[in-house]
C-alpha cells in the first residue's frame, strides 16, 4: 500500500466522520428546538394559570364579575384592579401571539387559546380597557386584536346547578 493510498482512506475516513457530525448536530438541534418550544408552551400557560388565578380571591373576582359588563360603573379603585387584571392577560395573550406567529406554539394550542381571548374581549369591560391600554402593544398585536368580529363572540359568566 503506497502512501497515497493511504491519504485517499484518511482523507474519506475524515469525510464520513464530518458528515456523521452533521447528522448528529442536525439530531441535536431539532431536539433542542422541540424542547424550547415545548417550554415556550408551559410558560404562557403557567403566565395565563397565574394570571387567572387571582380571581379565586373573591373581592377580586366580585370586581370582575362587575367589570365585565363594562368600567365606567366601577368606583376609580376597583377600575384600577381590573385595569390590572386585564392588563396581565393580554400580556399573556400578547406573547402567545407573538409565539405562534414565530412558530413556537403549535396551531392546536393556539386556537383555544386565541378562542377564549377572543371570547372574553368581546366584553363591555375588556373593550374599554384594550381601548385605553391598546397603545402599549406591539402593533401587530393591535392590528390583530383589532381585527376580532366582537359580533360572533359572546362572554358569559354562567351558573351551575
Amino acid at each position: 500500500m503506497n502512501w497515497d493510498a493511504i491519504g485517499a482512506a484518511g482523507e474519506t475516513l475524515g469525510a464520513v466522520a464530518v458528515f456523521v457530525s452533521l447528522i448528529y448536530l442536525a439530531i441535536q438541534i431539532r431536539a433542542q428546538n422541540k424542547e424550547s418550544r415545548i417550554a415556550s408552551v408551559h410558560e404562557i400557560i403557567e403566565a395565563f394559570r397565574q394570571s387567572t388565578a387571582m380571581l379565586i380571591n373573591p373581592e377580586v373576582a366580585q370586581i370582575y364579575v362587575k367589570a365585565i359588563r363594562g368600567i365606567d360603573q366601577l368606583e376609580d379603585w376597583e377600575r384600577m384592579s381590573f385595569i390590572a387584571t386585564s392588563a396581565l392577560l393580554m400580556r399573556v395573550w400578547e406573547e402567545s401571539f407573538y409565539q405562534h406567529s414565530e412558530e413556537r406554539l403549535d396551531d392546536s394550542i393556539w386556537e383555544a387559546m386565541e378562542t377564549q381571548y377572543s371570547d372574553w374581549i368581546s366584553a363591555k369591560g375588556p373593550q374599554d380597557v384594550w381601548a385605553l391600554r391598546k397603545q402599549y402593544y406591539r402593533h401587530e398585536f393591535r392590528r390583530y386584536v383589532d381585527s376580532i368580529d366582537l359580533k360572533q363572540r359572546e362572554y358569559r359568566i354562567e351558573k351551575h346547578s
